[in-house]
């Protein structure tokens, strides 16, 4: 469902993100990454405005989305130290390894029991001391909700179970913010982690 409405929404979707602001979580994730960083953007969309920021940064960025429409635009803006690919997350295997990765607003499209392997995928992807931030419900929740007139995937594990699969995959939390708004930008919960050396 998520991969045929993304494909159908991507002009209405890169006029929104086009003008999106890079909010203060993202801004601090950026700041604990290395000089010339590989980073991992899981649902990239059109590489804008986050693939696009990160690789301002020097960082060498890895985009990956399962709607071959946001990635036929994210590879239009020909953006330095990118490459994007049109890949499930589920189904995405590489032998790099990130020093960071990010997954803001992909997440929560997974099926509910892919959620529960997420977080091992995520930690075998890190660099020791690598950082993973991602956007998150905070209830145990599964629904569709429509955008740009189509209808789209949603779920979520509940707050104190994803807490324990960060753990359980060798994980430390960092910092969480939750109900967060700045300017236009509003989410239930943002979550930054670090894979332990």
């Amino acid at each position: 469902m998520n991969k045929n409405s993304y494909n159908k929404i991507v002009e209405q979707w890169q006029e929104v993100r086009d003008t999106a602001e890079i909010n203060t979580p993202i801004l601090e994730f950026a700041k604990k990454l290395p000089h010339h960083s590989q980073v991992l953007d899981i649902g990239c969309g059109t590489g804008k405005p986050i693939a696009a920021f990160l690789a301002s940064k020097e960082f060498y960025v890895t985009g990956i989305d399962v709607a071959e429409k946001m990635i036929e635009k994210a590879l239009e803006f020909h953006l330095d130290n990118s490459e994007f690919i049109n890949i499930d997350f589920q189904h995405f295997e590489t032998p790099k390894k990130f020093d960071g990765i990010i997954a803001w607003d992909s997440l929560f499209h997974l099926p509910k029991e892919a959620q529960l392997d997420v977080y091992d995928k995520i930690a075998d992807l890190l660099k020791p001391n690598g950082y993973f931030m991602f956007t998150h419900g905070t209830i145990d929740i599964e629904h569709t909700n429509p955008m740009f007139g189509e209808n789209f995937y949603y779920s979520s594990l509940e707050k104190n179970k994803v807490l324990q699969l960060i753990h359980k995959a060798g994980m430390e939390l960092i910092k969480t913010w939750e109900n967060f708004k700045e300017g236009k930008d509003e989410r239930d919960w943002i979550v930054l982690a670090r894979k332990a050396l």
